[in-house]
């Protein structure tokens, strides 16, 4: 496997830069739901407190999943150099597309 080329603008290396922010988010995501789970399966609760742990177990995972693709989606389309530029201010909200 060979390196890849050194990126020669600096648009360039800030997407290959987003590029791993994104893949390592996406990563730490699907570690972090395989800890919860298993925390969740193998955590010893007692039969009371189980459904509790359960119902925020579940509304905590599915936040932070919901949350993490918010964040991959927004770091691909939205980065400093991403397709997509939006701007709120007095006179109102903007939203640019560049299609190049």
């Amino acid at each position: 496997m060979t390196a890849a080329p050194p990126p020669t603008t600096f648009a360039e290396g800030q997407r290959r830069l987003f590029g791993l922010l994104a893949s390592t988010a996406g990563m730490f995501c699907g570690a972090a739901s395989g800890l919860m789970i298993a925390l969740l399966m193998w955590g010893g609760w007692s039969a009371r407190e189980e459904h509790t742990i359960v119902v925020i177990f579940g509304w905590a995972l599915g936040g932070f999943i919901i949350a993490m693709i918010a964040v991959i989606v927004g770091l691909l389309a939205g980065g400093p150099v991403g397709r997509f530029k939006v701007a709120a201010g007095r006179d109102g909200a903007t939203i640019e597309a560049d299609c190049q």
